[in-house]
């Protein structure tokens, strides 16, 4: 495993080695183009990409946002065609449940943008309950079978609790019931310098309790890569430079599916990078910003 690359290091002749080395950039969103803000620089090293002749494309983990939210938060940093180009565990399930021709109930552990997407696309969505027990004996009425569940779908429910995850764990004890992931963070940046628990670890208790591989339609999986190759058009994952802030999700989703990695360091150190026993990005910078001025 070779060391990191810095970008900002190379010669001119290195650098343009470096561009020559792939046609597509693929980036994360939060903590590379904004943290609570957009970041200085972002929208311009998009804009230069493209005028090197680099096709422009997004992937979140990231589905709690609305498609407003998601537009006005783009233009603020000077992407115009972010949301169109943006792919997000929310549509990647969907389409994957239509490309099974699913005709059945999805149980949803899932951000209400993610219930909603899925609804939107036609499918019938139960939740629930939202609220927990005193006595672990009351749990009892919430978990008999339905037969007509043909699906569990987990993707960053902030409101998960112990019933939600013995329901789901119920479901999959049926082999044909479908389970798909979508964001799996352990951590939730929450401010810039701050990460807090995410999600994932909930899911990695379904996943270790129903001893299940579910479909991973967010980062790091292979298919949630693939299926962002397929929405960009793009055939050859080599070609690709994706970009993230995150070792885990993004050089993990980088090295999983065949991209060349960038990490950007707005939210770990090089110490961290470098720590890292099993991933390293192929190339780090500072930021965007800090990569700017070769271009």
């Amino acid at each position: 495993m070779s060391d990191p690359v810095n970008v900002t290091e190379l010669g001119s002749s290195e650098f343009k080695e470096f561009l020559d080395s792939f046609d597509h950039v693929f980036s994360d969103c939060d903590g590379v183009i904004w943290i609570e803000d957009a970041l200085p620089g972002s929208g311009e090293f998009f804009k230069k990409m493209k005028g090197h002749g680099k096709t422009v494309h997004y992937v979140s983990n990231n589905s709690l946002r609305t498609k407003q939210n998601y537009v006005e938060i783009f233009k603020a940093a000077g992407i115009d065609d972010g949301y169109e180009n943006l792919t997000i565990p929310s549509t990647a399930i969907a389409e994957y449940l239509k490309s099974v021709n699913f005709d059945k109930k999805v149980y949803c552990i899932t951000c209400p943008e993610t219930f909603k997407v899925l609804q939107s696309n036609g499918f019938k969505c139960v939740q629930g309950p939202d609220f927990g027990s005193d006595f672990y004996q009351e749990y009892a009425q919430y978990l008999d079978d339905d037969p007509e569940v043909g699906a569990v779908v987990c993707d960053c429910d902030f409101n998960v609790n112990l019933i939600k995850m013995h329901k789901a764990i119920m479901y999959l004890r049926r082999p044909d019931v479908l389970f798909i992931t979508g964001a799996t963070d352990r951590y939730a940046l929450v401010k810039p310098g701050c990460l807090a628990l995410g999600t994932g670890p909930f899911t990695d208790i379904i996943i270790e309790e129903s001893k299940r591989v579910p479909i991973s339609m967010g980062k790091p999986g292979k298919t949630f890569g693939e299926f962002a190759m397929s929405r960009a058009g793009v055939t050859n994952p080599s070609r690709v430079l994706f970009i993230g802030d995150t070792i885990a999700t993004d050089v993990g989703l980088g090295k999983n599916t065949g991209f060349k990695t960038l990490l950007v360091l707005n939210n770990a150190t090089k110490e961290d990078m470098m720590a890292h026993k099993t991933l390293k990005p192929d190339y780090f910078a500072d930021s965007l910003e800090s990569i700017v001025p070769l271009l």
